[in-house]
């Protein structure tokens, strides 16, 4: 029975007997905090939950049953890394076709996937909305974390060494890489771990590098794709003697740093490839109004005066 100084949480019909932090079949009811505590940020609670759960111990700095609740799967994750790896190291095929024989290894075979199953299951569970005498309970669940492929964990921290730990990847190599690539491509930082575990510190510098240098070029060809897309945006069509030079022709020579009407000539047949689709008629009318843009611009004054794309040519 729950101590009169702590108020029971309400239970959803299909949910009774089941702990609210894993999922497991509930034995007893965890009562938060366990003393009374001036740092508690809510009332006390009464939470049913597994024999496990309750057991745990936790640190007094622990102030709210949502960081109860990340402390405990992390916990959890922690005692049950083994099994979780079995989900990293194997397919549910490579087991039942890996021929396991023995006391040992035929057992291990057998049951493998079922463990990882229920200690994912357990570590995924999310519990129901908490409500109080059908009254939502409203004290917000501020705690933070780092989720990756359907798991949370406590940080990023430790998610790095739940996968040092379950898949024996180095843990300098696959910290540095998240720092290079960011957490939002630990999947991408993972998978170059994987690929090299038990290596050298020359090797590992090697990689680095590597993919310092091919993020970098990544970023840097970013950075022009939103340069041009905003001038992209600036660009104005300009009429020149009756004749039009359309925007996209104007945007085709920025590109090609076609400043004038010589380095125009030069790329002719280049340009008639690129807009062939438009057909003959209109590739040729834009470029020879792309022609006679140019050539006004050979003027500075005409430049200043009429070209409303004077400070987009670089």
């Amino acid at each position: 029975m729950p101590n009169h100084a702590h108020t029971s949480i309400d239970i959803p019909f299909n949910c009774r007997h089941i702990c609210w932090f894993c999922g497991e079949p509930s034995s007893r009811s965890l009562l938060f905090p366990r003393h009374a505590s001036k740092k508690s940020q809510h009332t006390a609670l009464s939470v049913p939950a597994c024999s496990e759960c309750d057991s745990i111990k936790y640190p007094s700095k622990v102030d709210s049953i949502w960081v109860l609740r990340a402390y405990l799967k992390q916990a959890l994750l922690t005692k049950y890394t083994k099994h979780l790896a079995i989900g990293e190291n194997w397919t549910e095929q490579e087991l039942l076709e890996s021929n396991f024989s023995g006391a040992i290894l035929g057992g291990f075979g057998q049951s493998a996937w079922q463990m990882y199953e229920i200690a994912k299951q357990r570590i995924a569970f999310e519990g129901w909305p908490l409500s109080i005498d059908d009254l939502p309970f409203y004290t917000l669940d501020d705690t933070s974390g780092f989720e990756f492929n359907g798991t949370r964990y406590s940080s990023l921290n430790a998610c790095i060494d739940f996968f040092v730990d379950a898949t024996g990847i180095d843990k300098d190599l696959l910290t540095e890489l998240v720092d290079i690539v960011t957490p939002k491509q630990f999947a991408y930082a993972l998978k170059i771990a994987k690929l090299n575990k038990r290596i050298s510190p020359a090797r590992r510098h090697q990689i680095i590098e590597e993919i310092s240098l091919q993020e970098a070029e990544k970023r840097e060809a970013e950075f022009e794709r939103l340069a041009l897309t905003t001038i992209n945006d600036a660009i104005e069509e300009v009429e020149v003697a009756g004749t039009l030079a359309p925007i996209f022709a104007i945007q085709w020579a920025m590109e090609k740093g076609a400043h004038t009407l010589a380095d125009l000539c030069a790329l002719e047949d280049e340009y008639f490839d690129e807009f062939e689709h438009l057909g003959g008629a209109a590739t040729f009318a834009s470029y020879n109004g792309l022609q006679l843009y140019l050539n006004a611009r050979e003027d500075a004054d005409w430049v200043e005066a009429n070209d409303p794309n004077k400070d987009l040519w670089r």
